[in-house]
């Protein structure tokens, strides 16, 4: 009986100590002519490991928690359709980790599903430790006050009366009056040097 429970462990253990079967089936190729060399592409500079581990387990989290079966259509991976930036921030010892929308390497538009991101606080270790809320929508803000009209400015009405304190005042408008009537026309004068008509005799009955 002790023999069957020991054996039992050791199946139980040996699949843990098993190097999992690699799924890359081709050949790899190292760079070694100079052909090759410019073949070579930098996708990620030299940057921490540490931080290479958070943007793993923040990449593990994001395909564990979504629920769209259709989300990661087309791609290989769900890692395919993703960005992602790595950021130290306010909290000393924690990597905040941005993932972003690629999808245009899946097929079809780069975005899927409109303002779609996701942020994550994750240790060195590779520990996620939250995922950043989504911020409160923004009221509508309120239409601002149309500016004041100017008020008009006061044309310029002759000269300013002086009202003894040194200050000019302006002039009164000037008051409303009827038109002038016209000048009546004179009589008709015979000019003085022309002499007048004589009256003409009547004519002798005939």
């Amino acid at each position: 009986m002790i023999k069957v429970c020991a054996l039992a462990a050791l199946a139980a253990m040996l699949p843990g100590c098993v190097r999992p079967a690699v799924s890359w089936k081709g050949e790899v190729k190292w760079p070694e002519t100079e052909q090759d060399e410019q073949s070579i592409k930098t996708i990620v500079p030299v940057t921490e490991a540490e931080a290479t581990i958070a943007a793993a387990a923040a990449i593990r989290e994001m395909v564990r928690t979504n629920t769209d079966p259709g989300l990661f259509w087309g791609c290989s991976s769900p890692a395919q359709g993703m960005d992602v930036a790595v950021f130290t921030g306010p909290t000393p010892g924690l990597y905040y980790v941005v993932l972003g929308q690629r999808f245009d390497r899946c097929g079809g538009p780069s975005g899927r599903v409109l303002d779609w991101y996701y942020v994550y606080a994750v240790t060195p270790q590779g520990e996620v430790v939250a995922e950043a809320p989504v911020p409160p929508a923004r009221p509508p803000s309120a239409p601002s006050p149309s500016p004041p009209s100017p008020e008009p400015t006061p044309s310029p009405a002759g000269p300013s009366l002086d009202t003894g304190t040194g200050t000019p005042a302006s002039a009164p408008p000037p008051a409303s009056f009827p038109p002038p009537a016209p000048a009546p026309t004179p009589a008709a004068v015979p000019s003085p040097a022309s002499p007048p008509t004589p009256p003409q005799p009547p004519a002798a009955p005939g």
